[in-house]
């Protein structure tokens, strides 16, 4: 997947002749379209503007403890955020453009420095606190100077990468193209009556093809002959952040007759249920007294299933993440 960067705002390539954008989407699949618009995945990357959720508490003032700088969170006219480093008579600006993350745990942004260098946002707004804290990872990055307590500078292949999962092509956040590919042909392969119909259908991939799709963004899992990958990944507390992998590590899904599709628990077009009940029915497929072949049974529980074998985890400040690989934990 390719960006087009000039520099800062991210300019997208409207003019993509794979990509249709997922407004004509709409003409035949109206329903998933507008739940898929009001979920979490499509709102991972907005204008700083549309990010009511970081707007609203600004202005914040912030001590960077390590320059002795005074951080300023400020709006700066026409929906724009600033965000100036001042020490004594020294100040620098970055002007943040785009709004990293739906909410749902945080909003990390990332600006154009005067000097026109991507820079990722040392403050980020994390929903647990309702307000702002040093960005993730911002303690490996020690700012030297006054302008490094703005943030980290960003490569292009950085800025590329975190592009890549956070919209299409041809739009920000993560709708229909992002996961069914590009959808010019299949329009025209659907209006021509075609059999064949030229997208890619998440749901009908098995299980491994399935939680690889879903891994280019939530952690794209090793092949199970990798055992050194498989075993880093059961090492490394912090692979609690990508589903994807941890899923793997699973008997649940290495065992089961089907496999366990990412899709048996979610439906990718909205965002993931609060309640437990359609978590349990999916257990209880295999871990059922009257249905059940080789599956043990609970011996604690009957229900709320994932609270004890699918613990959340804090393994980023102020963030808790589910953990998908499913086990006996105690």
């Amino acid at each position: 997947m390719k960006w087009w960067l000039i520099g800062l705002p991210l300019v997208l390539s409207a003019a993509d002749p794979e990509f249709a954008g997922s407004a004509k989407c709409a003409g035949c699949h109206a329903a998933i379209h507008q739940a898929q618009h009001a979920s979490r995945h499509a709102r991972t990357l907005r204008p700083v503007a549309a990010a009511t959720e970081f707007t609203g508490p600004l202005p914040v003032v912030f001590a960077d403890r390590v320059t002795g700088a005074e951080l300023l969170l400020s709006p700066s006219g026409g929906g724009s955020v600033d965000l100036t480093a001042k020490k004594g008579s020294e100040q620098h600006r970055l002007r943040l453009r785009w709004a990293f993350g739906s909410g749902a745990q945080a909003i990390t942004c990332v600006g154009d420095r005067e000097d026109g260098q991507p820079v990722e946002a040392r403050l980020t707004w994390y929903q647990s606190l309702g307000g702002f804290d040093l960005t993730t990872g911002a303690t490996k990055h020690t700012p030297v100077n006054v302008r490094g307590s703005l943030g980290r500078e960003l490569s292009k292949e950085e800025l590329q990468s975190c592009l890549g999962c956070h919209g299409s092509r041809v739009e920000m956040g993560v709708k229909c193209e992002s996961c069914h590919g590009p959808g010019k042909e299949h329009i025209a392969a659907a209006g021509a009556g075609s059999h064949d119909l030229k997208i890619v259908h998440p749901g009908r991939l098995d299980a491994f093809g399935q939680i690889q799709l879903c891994g280019n963004c939530h952690g794209r899992p090793p092949e199970d002959t990798d055992l050194a990958g498989l075993r880093a990944i059961e090492n490394n507390p912090n692979t609690v952040r990508f589903a994807s992998l941890r899923l793997v590590l699973s008997r649940c899904f290495n065992e089961s007759a089907e496999g366990l599709k990412c899709t048996a628990c979610h439906d990718s077009h909205r965002d993931a249920a609060r309640e437990q009940t359609g978590y349990d029915r999916q257990c209880a497929r295999c871990h059922d007294q009257a249905t059940r072949k080789r599956a043990a049974l609970c011996r604690v529980a009957k229900k709320n299933c994932s609270s004890c074998h699918m613990p959340r985890a804090e393994v980023m400040a102020h963030s808790s993440f589910t953990d998908h690989w499913i086990r006996v934990t105690q």
